[in-house]
């Protein structure tokens, strides 16, 4: 059966904001106790008191080394920024599907952006506002929503980072500190897309810098 101190060291190691929390002495101990109670009584398989989590969690913040919270992953060559986009959310039906495969073609022969994001109701596209008239055409039917004056940021990761637990929360978590909304975000294996107004690019891109470098 595993003890207390284990089932919350584990636990903690694998929750970076925990981690960060706890390291910097931001949190109350009785707070994170009772948030991951019902978790420590899995791990442990018995009845735990709040206390006794607690205590544990107290032990093992004095025991955590001086955090180094910035990944390192030098940005500055892994962001790139487009301007000029809107999103577009359509109704998922047959007749939106077969104007966006041929839209994507058309899009492609142009060498424009293009962003599909497919859900049980609602398709989304991102895409040049420039190819809006395009998108009307080809498509034939109107948005459910458009967004226009969309800027993307994009970052590539490496395999290092792909590993790293936590590490779309840590690059959400400067700009959601900074207040900038999402009007969307997309990704790959490894790339991430983040899609904001372009009032908040510059924001955004110091918030990430700042954050990683």
């Amino acid at each position: 059966m595993k003890k207390i101190s284990d089932a919350v060291a584990e636990i903690v190691a694998n929750d970076w904001v925990l981690k960060v929390g706890l390291a910097k002495r931001l949190m109350n101990l009785s707070q994170v106790a009772r948030h991951i109670h019902a978790t420590v009584e899995a791990r442990t398989q018995k009845s735990v008191e709040g206390g006794a989590i607690t205590m544990a969690l107290s032990r093992l913040r004095d025991d955590l080394p001086p955090l180094d919270d910035k990944l390192g992953i030098g940005l500055a060559d892994r962001v790139t920024v487009q301007r000029g986009l809107a999103v577009l959310t359509f109704a998922n039906t047959p007749e939106v599907h077969v104007g966006l495969l041929t839209l994507q073609q058309r899009v492609r022969e142009r060498d424009r952006h293009l962003t599909l994001t497919e859900g049980i109701r609602e398709i989304t596209l991102i895409i040049d506002e420039s190819q809006l008239d395009t998108v009307y055409k080809t498509v034939g039917r109107r948005p459910q929503r458009i967004s226009p004056g969309i800027a993307s940021l994009s970052v590539s990761l490496t395999e290092e980072n792909l590993a790293t637990p936590g590490i779309l929360y840590r690059l959400l978590q400067p700009l959601a500190l900074q207040g900038v909304n999402l009007a969307e975000v997309a990704s790959t294996t490894s790339e991430f897309h983040v899609y904001i107004d372009e009032a908040d690019v510059m924001l955004a891109l110091e918030s990430l810098y700042a954050a990683f470098r």
